[in-house]
Order: C-alpha cells, then sequence, then structure tokens
C-alpha cells in the first residue's frame, strides 16, 4: 500500500503563489488584496485528518481548474480597469461586513429583494460602497457595481477560503453568498436611486 506524503509549508506556499502568478501576475490589481491572497496558504499539519487531505486535494485541483483560473483572471483584469481609472482603495472589510448585517437583517425581516423595502436597504449598502469608492449614487454606479459584484460573486472562490481554513484548522469562514446574491437581486431590480 502506498504511503501518503503530507505536503509541507513549501508545497503549499508553491501551489498558491503559482496560482496567483497566473492570475494575477501581470495585472496591477489591488496589492492589498493580492498581498493578503499570498499570505493565506494552506499549512498542512504533521498529521493531517482526512478532512484536510481531502481539502488539499480538492484545493490542488481547484487552483488547476482552468475555468476557475479564468474566472479568477477576470476578476484580477477588473480590479486593475478600477485602479487605472483611479481606484487606489485597499481591502474593503467595513463594506463587505455592512452588506452581510444589513442583508441578513433584511432577510431576516423577510424583505424580497424587488420591494420597495429592498429599495430602502439598497440606498444603505449603496451609501456604504459610494462612501468607500467616492462615487455618487447614480444609474451608472449602480450598473458599474452590478458588475463588480457579478464578477466577483463566485462559489468557487467561497470554497476556496473555506477549503484552506479546512486544511489550516481555521473555523470556517461564514458565506457571503446569500447577502450578496441578495444585494445583486435588488440592484438589478432597483437600477436607478
Amino acid at each position: 500500500m502506498p504511503r501518503y506524503v503530507t505536503p509541507s509549508a513549501e508545497d503549499g506556499k508553491r501551489l498558491i503563489n503559482d496560482f496567483i502568478d497566473e492570475t494575477f501576475g501581470d495585472l496591477d490589481a489591488n496589492p492589498d488584496f493580492v498581498a493578503m491572497l499570498r499570505t493565506v496558504v494552506p499549512e498542512m499539519p504533521a498529521a493531517p485528518s482526512p478532512e484536510q487531505l481531502g481539502a488539499w486535494t480538492e484545493l490542488s485541483e481547484l487552483v488547476r481548474d482552468a475555468d476557475f483560473k479564468a474566472r479568477v483572471r477576470r476578476m484580477a483584469e477588473h480590479q486593475a480597469a478600477e485602479r487605472a481609472a483611479g481606484d487606489q482603495t485597499g481591502l474593503h472589510h467595513e463594506v463587505t461586513e455592512l452588506v452581510r448585517e444589513r442583508v441578513r437583517q433584511a432577510q431576516a425581516d423577510g424583505v424580497e429583494p424587488g420591494s420597495q423595502q429592498a429599495r430602502m436597504v439598497l440606498v444603505e449598502l449603496i451609501a456604504g460602497y459610494t462612501a468607500t469608492f467616492g462615487h455618487l449614487d447614480s444609474a451608472e454606479y449602480r450598473r458599474k457595481l452590478l458588475t463588480r459584484l457579478e464578477i466577483a460573486n463566485d462559489p468557487r472562490t467561497e470554497r476556496y477560503f473555506a477549503l484552506l481554513s479546512t486544511i489550516n484548522g481555521w473555523p470556517a469562514p461564514p458565506s457571503l453568498a446569500p447577502a450578496f446574491d441578495w444585494f445583486t437581486q435588488a440592484l438589478r431590480h432597483h437600477p436607478v436611486p
């Protein structure tokens, strides 16, 4: 029976850096985001659990998947285009938390994305984005924001971070998909302020 060799920290760093080099390498994408990606690498323990070994295998396959790499490359190109247009912001944890909390409350209250109540929630969310990125709420800005959300909203991106968490023995990150799905739907229903 073949003996499984536990991947080393260097193997994990190489796996992630090769993926980042291929998808972000020659683009002027958000440097804070790229730096964060390079620091969050899989570090397999000496005696990994079956779940950690499975997560390593899945992560290895994911970062080599041509469609996923193309999707991440599209995200990187979008970031580079935004930077070329003047966006020099870093990471956006505050606005992400605003979306998570405000949409969670709206969903708990039964607010549907196409409803009039959603329009008020959307005003709050967009105010967070406009304050972060220095824009005014307009139909044009809402179109750009919708494009940004559609490009970033790939469930495999969440899976990527969940797999890293499993390998590293960290708590699973909470899913942002329900909040950003609601936000995206609300923007489609309410494209004009």
